[in-house]
């Protein structure tokens, strides 16, 4: 009985980290120092091929917002230095959605993509640097 409850517990723990993960990985920073939210922000794939040849890498995406909160285009500021993974990545920023406002807008978003299991580290914990995004981290899952 005492395991039982010791597994509900972890399971809860889980999907509390997960939900917290989700949350953070919406909000995003604007120049102006105002926080803008997505609305919807689909987590970028780690493609089966990249996982396969063990392509990692790091860059930074522009999203350009149109007034009604839908992404107009998605600019490639840094590649990830990998084609396929910067598409993977464009793809996902593509169905992102805000909330709407007055004007179009643009937001940097870095993103990275590293091959091995999923953890916390420091880079994770660092704010956003003004203009930019929260740091998007895709883990290939691999050990």
């Amino acid at each position: 009985m005492a395991q039982l409850r010791l597994v509900r517990l972890m399971q809860r723990l889980v999907v509390f980290y997960i939900a917290v993960a989700a949350l953070g990985s919406a909000v995003i920073a604007q120049p102006s120092g105002h926080r803008e939210v997505a609305v919807y922000a689909k987590r970028p794939e780690y493609p089966v091929e990249a996982r396969e040849r063990h392509l990692a890498g790091s860059g930074v995406f522009a999203l350009h917002i149109r007034p009604d909160g839908n992404v107009e285009r998605v600019e490639t500021l840094k590649s990830i230095g990998h084609s396929l993974l910067d598409q993977a990545a464009v793809a996902a920023f593509r169905e992102w959605r805000f909330y709407p406002h007055r004007a179009s807008w643009t937001v940097r978003v870095p993103i990275r993509y590293v091959d091995g299991p999923s953890r916390v580290d420091d880079a994770m914990r660092r704010p956003p640097r003004p203009g930019y995004g929260v740091l998007i981290t895709v883990f290939s899952g691999a050990k």
